[in-house]
């Protein structure tokens, strides 16, 4: 891809596409929020998180009670690769645990925390991405903050259940179909 602001920014062809989506008239808010969703998606490594999730769900789905939950769920992130979104869920999750919430409900609300703060966390990437191409002459000053106030809006708007059930089914192609009708917008009507 050689459009876009972001042409010469160091991402993957998704978010260039979504900088592209940022600055163009022609594309919709619910549009730039399933561009934005594929491209988060997109980022995770399922082959690594959900051998992580299906591990914990099946803890906890166990019947017996653990005395020491905490170690338990250690012992189960340890087992397994590390990455930013596997990291704040392990944060999240303890930090249910020692709050004593039931493990199932604490599996549940640390991944919707975790969502909520990777949805945070990717807005102000692409944020600063919009100030860097900007700073380059890769972006136009009123393109700028169309930018950012389209990216403000499309983050604001996000379904963070839609995010946590993509992560929880392992459903790397949640998006993908969404934004594949989006390309054939030069077909005819359906008769």
């Amino acid at each position: 891809m050689t459009d876009g602001p972001f042409r010469n920014a160091e991402l993957n062809s998704r978010w260039k596409r979504y900088g592209q989506d940022l600055v163009s008239d022609a594309v919709s808010a619910e549009e730039r929020i399933t561009q934005a969703c594929h491209s988060m998606i997109g980022d995770v490594d399922m082959k690594a998180f959900s051998p992580l999730f299906g591990d914990l769900k099946a803890h906890a789905e166990r019947p017996q009670m653990d005395l020491d939950p905490v170690s338990t769920v250690e012992t189960i992130f340890d087992s397994h690769p590390t990455s930013p979104l596997a990291d704040a869920l392990r944060r999240h999750l303890i930090a249910n645990l020692r709050d004593h919430i039931p493990i199932g409900e604490a599996l549940n609300q640390s991944l919707k925390g975790t969502v909520k703060e990777w949805i945070d966390t990717t807005k102000n990437r692409l944020d600063e991405q919009c100030i860097l191409v900007r700073e380059l002459g890769d972006m136009k000053c009123e393109d700028y903050h169309k930018g950012i106030e389209r990216n403000r809006e499309t983050f604001a708007a996000i379904k963070p259940n839609e995010l946590c059930n993509a992560l929880a089914t392992g459903n790397k192609r949640a998006f993908q179909q969404a934004v594949q009708k989006k390309a054939g917008v030069d077909e005819g009507p359906e008769e």
